[in-house]
């Protein structure tokens, strides 16, 4: 079936996005590839400058026709070969600068070039031969080297077909072979601005495909993070977990015990949470245990550990602290806490907690179960001794 026309038009609009999606993409490539191919044309032009030098001295009539081709040749590709190492030069220094409107432009420039320098040998060469290799081989190339979107290829084909058309009528006087040889242009220009547009659509298709599956890998490492986030650290707080925190304590023990240094724990209780979920409700109760989870992790110095055993229930770990110091510390925070009422929905909630705390040196050796077995037991202390008290 033929494309309606709002079918066609909608194609074109997909395809003008998706070229707008891939541009900086293929500028960074045609880049790096200028680079290269000027340095290679430019190595073409100096082999062809010596060849013809040699040749032009074998020439015995410099009145000859022959003679001036291969002058006419010789200076042309040395030209040439000069604009080639000149655009080289200001690739290089580009090399960076893909995003930049020189950056996109200087391939332009370069296969503009040498389509103008291939219509110049063809040019010359109708006075010896019919030859259209030259310019045939800059369509193919220019198809082939760089990336170009559909509307500028076909711009720089149709402008360098009428350069060709004009120039060979210059030194062609054969009226029938000016005719083929503008018909093969002709060919050759369709040729290479299809091959142009083929490649350019595949490039776009595989770079989306490649920036579609990077959004996807990004996407996959964001959820890995989420969900080792979430089975490290607790939901509602962001304070490690039970079970994140005993890792962590075990580890900060072995270390403990080879530098020779002591560690203390503490274990915190809300006083009466029941009688504040009761109040005003779970989503209250919640607000006191953030409150407690940011009271804690700012009291704390960066090198300990906060953690959230379950419920109601914290932990902190302070390395290289003994007992007496962690006492002091635990004061600290239940006074604190004591002082800084969680305010929610437009009310304060005014709690207390009750902590244990209990340590150990590296002589002592005290695993993680037994140092928190010991501050449970100063907990449980703490609470039959009236609350809100450290012991």
């Amino acid at each position: 079936m033929p494309i309606s026309h709002t079918a066609l038009r909608r194609l074109l609009q997909l395809w003008r996005s998706e070229h707008e999606q891939v541009e900086y993409a293929a500028a960074a490539i045609n880049l790096n590839r200028a680079r290269w191919i000027t340095v290679v044309v430019a190595v073409l032009n100096l082999l062809n400058v010596l060849v013809f030098s040699a040749k032009l001295a074998a020439q015995p009539d410099p009145q000859s026709i022959a003679y001036r081709w291969h002058l006419a040749l010789i200076f042309s590709h040395f030209l040439m070969g000069l604009c080639m190492v000149a655009l080289a030069l200001v690739a290089h220094r580009l090399r960076h600068a893909s995003r930049s409107w020189w950056g996109r432009a200087i391939s332009v420039i370069i296969i503009a070039t040498g389509m103008l320098f291939a219509i110049t040998v063809v040019a010359l060469d109708q006075w010896v031969t019919p030859n259209i290799t030259p310019f045939l081989i800059a369509c193919m190339v220019s198809g082939l080297a760089i990336y170009l979107r559909p509307l500028p290829a076909a711009v720089l084909y149709v402008v360098a077909y009428l350069g060709f058309f004009y120039a060979l009528g210059l030194t062609q006087t054969n009226a029938d072979l000016l005719l083929s040889n503008r018909s093969n242009g002709l060919t050759a220009c369709v040729l290479g601005w299809a091959l142009s547009v083929l490649l350019w659509r595949k490039f776009t298709l595989i770079t989306l495909q490649q920036m579609q599956l990077q959004a996807a890998n990004a996407a996959l490492q964001d959820k890995q993070r989420d969900l080792e986030r979430l089975t490290r650290n607790d939901g509602l707080t962001g304070l490690f977990n039970r079970n994140t925190f005993a890792e962590l304590t075990r580890r900060e023990l072995d270390r403990a015990q080879r530098q020779g240094t002591p560690t203390s724990i503490l274990v915190l209780d809300l006083d009466h949470f029941k009688h504040v979920n009761d109040t005003w409700g779970h989503p209250g109760g919640d607000a006191v245990l953030k409150n407690l989870a940011l009271i804690a992790s700012t009291t704390v110095r960066s090198t300990d550990l906060v953690g959230r055993l379950g419920g109601e229930e914290f932990t902190v770990l302070l390395p290289a602290t003994s007992v007496t110091a962690a006492r002091r510390l635990a004061e600290k925070l239940r006074t604190r806490l004591q002082n800084s009422p969680t305010v929610w929905d437009g009310q304060t909630i005014t709690c207390t907690a009750s902590i244990g705390v209990a340590g150990t040196t590296a002589l002592e050796k005290h695993d993680y179960d037994t140092l928190y077995r010991e501050a449970d037991k100063a907990l449980y202390v703490a609470k039959t001794q009236g609350r809100n008290r450290v012991v």
